[in-house]
């Protein structure tokens, strides 16, 4: 793990501010909270009521920066593969949320029940309190999930999952019984889950671990730490 740095680049053809998978989480992030703060403008009360999303300019009502990591429907194992814009932010937002996540955690090396406590918080839907409620988010999940469990056991050898995020390398994936390309998440010794790569996935993983950590932060410290991208991060949401 030691040898990953997601903030070295590694798209040389984007723009500056673009090129590695930390510019793009935080030019995620960044648009999130510049997106909340103009729901809770628009509805201070219930910035996701019914209604709000039609008053939203614009660059707010259409995904303009998902269309970054977007791949088509019919996306194969090999596409997957050779997306390393999708799978590098996807991995980089999960590895940056865990880290914040942390600071408040302090997980305990050989504590199983803290490691169980905290499992169930991050994999969790909305039938419980859970990190991601509602939101979609399976990939990024199970890379917390991975993270967490090798956090625990103070073990820094990645997973084969996460090898896959950074490397793409198709040996790693595998066809479930409907012929879905999917991956296999180790949660524990004797937790393995396998899960289904599709092309909307990585887009919806993306924002949802911007999400989580904007309502985390508040949308005010976001923008305050991104300040310098805020120019940037309109204009290319503006570009609908």
């Amino acid at each position: 793990m030691n040898d990953v740095d997601l903030s070295a680049i590694a798209f040389p053809h984007h723009p500056a501010g673009w090129r590695s998978p930390s510019d793009l989480v935080a030019g995620f992030t960044l648009a999130w909270a510049l997106e909340l703060r103009e729901r809770t403008r628009l509805s201070p009360f219930a910035p996701f009521a019914n209604g709000v999303r039609d008053q939203l300019p614009a660059q707010y009502r259409f995904d303009t920066l998902g269309k970054l990591i977007t791949l088509s429907p019919g996306a194969t194992g090999t596409m997957f593969g050779r997306n390393s814009i999708a799978r590098l932010t996807a991995l980089c937002g999960a590895w940056q949320l865990f880290e914040e996540l942390n600071r408040s955690w302090h997980l305990r090396s050989g504590d199983f029940g803290q490691f169980a406590d905290t499992l169930a918080y991050v994999t969790g839907g909305n039938d419980r309190p859970s990190l991601y409620r509602d939101l979609s988010a399976d990939l990024s999940k199970c890379l917390l999930a991975i993270r967490l469990r090798r956090a625990s056991s103070q073990h820094d050898q990645l997973d084969l999952a996460e090898e896959w995020f950074i490397t793409g390398d198709e040996d790693l994936t595998f066809e479930d019984s409907r012929g879905t390309v999917s991956l296999l998440f180790h949660f524990s010794n004797l937790n393995q889950v396998p899960v289904g790569l599709f092309s909307h996935s990585f887009v919806e993983t993306v924002w949802s671990t911007a999400r989580v950590t904007v309502d985390r932060l508040g949308p005010d410290r976001v923008v305050e730490m991104h300040r310098e991208g805020c120019v940037p991060v309109s204009g290319v949401v503006s570009r609908c």
